[in-house]
This record gives C-alpha cells, structure tokens and sequence, in this order.
C-alpha cells in the first residue's frame, strides 16, 4: 500500500452509506480530508462506489459525500476515498480536520 498523502486522525463518528443494491451505517474509525476508515457489520467490495452521510458533530447537519470510491476492505472495515463533494461540504470537512490537526 503506497503512503497516504493526508494525515489521518482517530475519530468515533456515525456515517451510513448506500449504493448498489446496499444501504446501512457504520462508525468512521479515521478521517482526512481526502477519505476515512470505516467499520460495520455490512461487507462491501472493493472498487464499490458509496454515498456517505457523515455526522461530524452534534447539533450540525450532516456532511454529504456524493461519490467515495472503496478502496480496500478487510473483515469488518474498509476505506474510501472521497472522488466527488459538493464545495461548501468540503469547506465544513477541512474545517473539521484542520480542528482535529490542532488537538494532536
């Protein structure tokens, strides 16, 4: 596996996904903000195209991603790279990791 270009933080965040023919919920085990780490009970395949649904914060509406790209899995976890989000949802995802980049 080639080395990420973007740091990744430790998180516990809700996220639910769905595309072909799946649609379930998982905890967001890390983020950047170019793509995350997932765990759920629900298998995907690598190479699946998702939309995640990601809850930041309590109190804040959700943060859309319209189009991740799994890209490995292994058991009960897989990560996606984030391929298509809309600007100002981008905006509010750096903003939160730029949050986390201060806590460390």
């Amino acid at each position: 596996m080639e080395g990420r270009k973007h740091t990744r933080f430790a998180v516990q965040l809700p996220v639910s996904f769905n595309g072909d023919q799946l649609s379930d919920g998982g905890t967001i085990l890390n983020l950047s903000a170019e793509g995350c780490a997932i765990t759920s009970e629900t298998i995907v395949s690598a190479e699946a195209y998702l939309q995640l649904t990601m809850q930041l914060r309590e109190r804040e509406e959700p943060i859309l991603v319209d189009l991740a790209a799994v890209r490995w899995v292994s058991t009960t976890r897989f990560g996606v790279e984030f391929i298509r989000i809309r600007p100002a949802e981008g905006e509010r995802l750096k903003k939160f990791v730029t949050a986390l980049e201060s806590t460390t």
